[in-house]
């Protein structure tokens, strides 16, 4: 009977039922894990590389580690933090990562290579699914006496860590300008750059991340408030024929405590990575766990609100995984 019921567990272990069988369950009999994604009593255990912790892109991969979870008792799926988007993609790439999140800035590049950074292709990457977009962002304190970008030249501004994504965005931006040289920079983690706002010890914040954002609610919330730098119209223009994965982006007054006007700036993605060779059918249930459970998705963290199929199906860089594009044709969003 004991031997009978570990064939029944090993025949059923990834059967992953959104609320009930009828409501789109199904069986993805076979699976035996693999290299970095073993099956231990059923379960299929995967590690999500997001990046550091108090950002948005973290509270994206854990709170879709937690749906997925929640939803695919064949599947724990677990955050693990990292540098951010260019670690992901190296480790992902190199198998040693099954899934991590990067921006499309990363993808791009990683993608299609860039010779110029040292950077090989990796054709083999694959969308599992999608973000809302982002939008790129220059803060500074309330009572800051600078107005505009070039108010700021010289001054200590803060783009982010080395290895996050924004980071790689507004270096990519700056060189689009001409202006690696402009501003006396600093890579600090977005929470270091909140301390760092706050003490004064540097004048600006430069992220590119989506709402709410933690690090930039407690930047609007210190004494005294802070308040957003616009891009010109010349610059944004300059970006968008620069850049083909960004588009505008604008972010509505209140947002933030003290914001009394909308923000318009660019934006762009995010998306979990995986490789060609990732497992279909837990490709396939992801993408139908994501999609389907996203209310509660949105009621775990609500700043995946826009974190939809038809918004993965629009922003994709590295084409779809063919268990997200098999969901996806099922319902109706690919041919």
């Amino acid at each position: 009977m004991r031997r009978a019921g570990k064939i029944l567990l090993a025949v059923t272990a990834l059967v992953c039922y959104l609320g009930t069988t009828a409501s789109g369950g199904f069986a993805a009999s076979g699976f035996q894990g693999a290299p970095n994604i073993p099956v231990v009593d059923g379960v299929a255990e995967m590690m999500l590389g997001a990046t550091t912790t108090g950002g948005w892109t973290y509270m994206y991969v854990s709170s879709a580690a937690k749906l997925i979870s929640d939803k695919c008792p064949n599947i724990n799926a677990t955050p693990q933090i990292t540098t951010g988007g260019g670690e992901n993609l190296v480790r992902v790439a190199a198998g040693d990562l099954p899934v991590g999140v990067a921006s499309a800035a990363y993808i791009e590049k990683y993608y299609h290579g860039a010779p110029e950074d040292k950077i090989q292709a990796y054709p083999g990457l694959r969308t599992l699914y999608g973000s809302p977009n982002s939008i790129l962002s220059v803060i500074v304190a309330a009572d800051s006496p600078y107005r505009t970008i070039e108010d700021l030249k010289g001054k200590r501004v803060s783009i982010c860590n080395k290895g996050n994504s924004g980071q790689l965005l507004v270096s990519s931006l700056l060189k689009k300008m001409g202006r690696e040289e402009y501003y006396n920079l600093q890579y600090l983690t977005p929470s270091e750059s909140m301390e760092a706002l706050k003490t004064g010890h540097i004048d600006s914040l430069w992220i590119c991340a989506c709402d709410p954002h933690a690090s930039v609610t407690e930047i609007f919330s210190m004494p005294g408030g802070a308040r957003f730098i616009e891009f010109s119209d010349d610059q944004k223009k300059l970006f968008f024929e620069s850049c083909s994965y960004l588009s505008p982006a604008v972010r509505p007054a209140g947002t933030y405590t003290g914001q009394d006007a909308d923000y318009h700036s660019v934006g762009s993605p995010y998306a979990l990575v995986v490789t060609e060779d990732f497992p279909e059918e837990l490709a396939y249930q992801i993408a139908k766990t994501l999609n389907e459970g996203y209310d509660d998705w949105v009621g775990i963290f609500a700043g995946v609100r826009g974190a939809t199929a038809q918004n993965t199906v629009d922003t994709a860089i590295a084409p779809l995984h063919p268990g997200t594009e098999r969901y996806f044709r099922e319902i109706g969003l690919v041919k």
